[in-house]
């Protein structure tokens, strides 16, 4: 089996290109899609990299950062985070 290698990746590093990525042999990026219980905290680079991503031919796993101190808390951030990752395709 082949260790596949891959990035985190969200607003803090920048611009990536991913084409350099992927030609460096990652396989992978999984991406920050925001935190917190409003769409308004989606991580603004979110989009573009996803777009740019796929478009490099990276496989795409997504997290959202939680700080949730409650089931009920727990449940919005969960909403919101699937509200923007809507309509998106992810291998992870």
């Amino acid at each position: 089996m082949k260790m596949r290698k891959g990035l985190d990746i969200s607003q803090y590093q920048g611009n990536p290109d991913f084409a350099q990525v992927k030609a460096a042999g990652y396989d992978f990026v999984i991406m920050r899609a925001g935190f917190g219980k409003s769409i308004t905290q989606k991580d603004p680079v979110f989009e573009t990299n996803y777009k740019n991503a796929k478009a490099a031919g990276l496989d795409v796993g997504v997290y959202w950062y939680s700080y949730a101190q409650s089931a009920e808390d727990a449940k919005k951030e969960a909403q919101v985070c699937l509200q923007a990752i809507a309509g998106k395709q992810f291998e992870y």
